[in-house]
């Protein structure tokens, strides 16, 4: 199986994956069904960016997907979708918390009896809404670092029993409601930070003051605070400030950051800095690279940080990319510890056949280094390949 864009898509292709709705993220189209003209137009028309088909020689890349995982994501949009509809109806509407700890136990749940499928999950999202797709894929990174660093969170959290500190279902609800501040925000402030990714902006930076009061004494403190720290920096530079020995106001910094604020940070940003003001979607290891390499690796906790290439592949499981040789292959499996030198097998030249034939054997690019990645999606990354940094802390935390 592997992943075509829309755009590719031929006829005669067998769906590998059921196709959720880009906006209700119901199913539309089920595994197995053959796609024709009419239904690779309807999905173009609606906006599904993506889908997976059956190809033969990359049954290993099933271990990464999951139908389970893949409905219960959408089951989780939908609920993130209720709570921006219920908060814009004004002070006085409530949220039913008890539902959405519900959605994401049972997420957890499967979360962690598939973890393979879990590092593929933030690929799958599919919402037409900027807000949905933002909030649904900053909880979904956020539970799968927090179920990576669970001897991490145990050391972070030391007033609790070990199980407890372990609990990432009030990790992922404040994250999943880490901006809902903004939906008090007024129109032009919201608008306006769209159009300047301005932080700096005071009347923005109240979004976690207003989300904060919000769901104070409704969620436990632990998620609470995520809604009030997620912008919080581990070097003290970011936002809101508390006041000092000095009366100086500065942003908290460090482990005085709750361990679930500073996670949600890593996630926050990683998902910001990919997806572009167009809509369009820059590639993970562009991304990755510049968080991981760049000075601004000072604003998050290293740990987590780290942590995030073992959660998100730079090249995801059955994507299908383009050689520094011209060949087309499509990435089979990935290592942490070198993220840009994946497993792949290459394909026909002209794309995914409508029936394809065998493709030709795997290619290991850590054991060819004259091999690299070139082009992912249609863009070009061979700039953006990197080797991360030597491993430090998360050997001893990572589950």
């Amino acid at each position: 199986m592997l992943r075509v864009p829309i755009s590719e898509a031929q006829p005669g292709m067998r769906l590998a994956m059921p196709i959720l709705h880009p906006r209700s993220e119901l199913v539309l189209l089920t595994h197995g069904f053959e796609l024709d003209s009419a239904h690779i137009d309807r999905l173009r028309d609606l906006h599904v960016g993506e889908v997976w088909i059956d190809y033969p020689g990359t049954e290993l890349i099933g271990r990464f997907v999951s139908p389970v995982i893949v409905e219960q994501r959408g089951r989780l949009v939908r609920q993130v979708a209720e709570v921006f509809e219920i908060t814009h109806r004004g002070a006085h509407a409530r949220l039913d918390y008890g539902s959405y700890r519900t959605a994401l136990g049972d997420l957890v749940g499967s979360l962690v009896s598939e973890p393979l499928a879990a590092a593929y999950i933030t690929e799958m999202a599919g919402s037409a809404s900027c807000e949905l797709r933002h909030a649904s894929e900053v909880c979904l990174i956020s539970l799968l670092l927090g179920l990576k660093l669970e001897g991490y969170l145990e050391s972070q959290r030391k007033r609790l029993q070990p199980r407890h500190a372990r609990n990432v279902i009030a990790l992922g609800l404040g994250a999943m409601l880490h901006d809902v501040g903004k939906t008090r925000l007024p129109a032009e402030i919201r608008r306006r930070y769209d159009e300047t990714r301005d932080q700096a902006d005071r009347a923005w930076r109240k979004h976690v003051l207003i989300g904060h009061k919000m769901v104070t004494g409704s969620i436990e403190p632990a998620a609470a605070g995520i809604i009030l720290h997620h912008h919080q920096r581990f070097d003290g530079s970011g936002f809101p400030g508390v006041p000092g020995h000095d009366g100086v106001h500065a942003g908290l910094a460090g482990e005085a950051i709750h361990v679930f604020a500073r996670i949600v940070s890593v996630a926050n940003h990683f998902d910001r800095l990919r997806r572009r003001g167009d809509g369009s979607l820059a590639p993970r290891v562009r991304v990755l690279r510049e968080m991981i390499l760049s000075p601004r690796r000072s604003w998050f906790d290293p740990v987590v940080l780290e942590a995030l290439l073992h959660v998100v592949p730079a090249y995801a499981p059955g994507s299908v990319v383009t050689l520094n040789t011209g060949e087309r292959a499509v990435v089979m499996d990935w290592k942490p510890d070198r993220p840009c030198r994946p497993l792949v097998h290459v394909v026909e030249p002209s794309g995914p056949p409508r029936r394809a034939h065998r493709p030709r054997p795997e290619i290991d690019l850590v054991e060819r280094p004259d091999f690299e990645i070139a082009m992912d999606d249609g863009s070009p990354v061979a700039e953006c390949n990197f080797e991360p940094p030597q491993p430090g802390a998360i050997g001893r935390f990572a589950a």
